[in-house]
């Protein structure tokens, strides 16, 4: 499921709309060196326009346009966000079989951007997580 990528873009909760782009070539999506990551397809690109609530209240919300980057890893996926005022979140997504059966779902994220816009991030990732996961789960769940 991590690896339709589609279908993980569909999760965002804050997700407007959504297109697939050309893979950009400046720069190109590549694996960080210093994550131990093997990807196993060409990276999909897509351009992503999402409503940001930045005050409470729905007072000053915005379209923030990104372009995502998604490369397939063995057990998930590697996620690269490219958005406006030089802000990247890389999230690593995997699924890994636990001890006693079942399935536990992990996500790793790295935020890099201005300290202005630290808690507006991470405000915004904190909120939406659970949101994401219960959707993930559901359609497990589903597919059955």
């Amino acid at each position: 499921m991590l690896q339709r990528h589609v279908f993980f873009i569909q999760f965002n909760p804050h997700m407007i709309k959504y297109e697939a782009v050309d893979t950009p070539t400046d720069p190109a999506p590549r694996l960080p060196n210093d994550r131990g990551l093997h990807g196993i397809a060409a990276p999909k690109c897509y351009q992503v326009t999402d409503k940001v609530h930045t005050l409470p209240a729905g007072l000053w919300d915005s379209d923030v346009v990104s372009t995502y980057e998604f490369i397939s890893l063995e057990k998930g996926v590697f996620v690269r966000i490219r958005s406006p005022l030089n802000t990247i979140m890389e999230t690593v997504w995997t699924v890994q079989e636990k001890e006693g059966g079942g399935y536990e779902l992990t996500e790793v994220v790295v935020i890099k951007c201005s300290r202005l816009l630290v808690s507006v991030i991470r405000n915004t990732c904190e909120g939406t997580w659970r949101t994401i996961h219960d959707k993930m789960v559901e359609e497990i769940r589903k597919q059955s």
